[in-house]
């Protein structure tokens, strides 16, 4: 009798280890698959949505006012943005990463992140940092998150601080005063009708 009460207690335990197991795995799987999902989605965003015009006057500027950094090959991509979101792209980038100078790397490779954007994928780079697959996916991602935040009407230099500080004291953090001052000479730059 109690030869079949183990028996039956242990081919429970077997069942409810495997429960268990399975569970974990699901788990550990789902995690990975929603990673490459959004990996993937975001490659079919380009796809489901039309392609928007290059505005070339826009275009222009940027390129004007970032030659000879490795931002300028973006120029085509954030004049497809509207101004505001393409002042701010250019704005955070030179304040980030002096416009591609310092970015973080993946292996030693380039991860496109030249705004300190920070959003779990399955490749992060040096910092905790996002990696992108290309220049295009990065201004489009970046851009779809100010999109966002401005629609939100956090649509200032001094609002826009949170990009710094995440969920902080905004304006009165520690080197909040410096980021908005940067970012805005260069947003008002690219904002200003010439």
């Amino acid at each position: 009798m109690k030869t079949k009460i183990k028996r039956k207690i242990n081919n429970n335990l077997h069942i409810l280890k495997m429960v268990l197991m399975t569970v974990i795995i699901i788990t550990f799987g789902a995690m990975i698959f929603n990673t490459e999902l959004n990996r993937i989605f975001s490659k079919a965003h380009k796809f489901l949505q039309p392609e928007k015009e290059v505005d070339r006057a826009l275009e222009k500027k940027i390129r004007q006012l970032t030659k000879g950094y490795p931002i300028e090959e973006m120029a085509p991509e954030i004049a497809k943005q509207d101004d505001e979101v393409a002042a701010f792209l250019v704005a955070i980038a030179k304040k980030e990463s002096n416009w591609g100078k310092r970015t973080p790397k993946y292996k030693g490779k380039e991860c496109y992140n030249y705004w300190g954007f920070r959003r779990k994928r399955l490749l992060m780079g040096s910092g905790g940092h996002t990696c992108f697959d290309s220049p295009e996916e990065a201004v489009r991602v970046v851009a779809d998150r100010l999109e966002d935040l401005i629609a939100k009407k956090i649509d200032t230099p001094r609002e826009m601080v949170l990009w710094k500080c995440g969920r902080c004291n905004g304006p009165a953090s520690a080197g909040a005063g410096k980021w908005i001052a940067d970012v805005g000479l260069y947003y008002n730059k690219m904002m200003r009708e010439e």
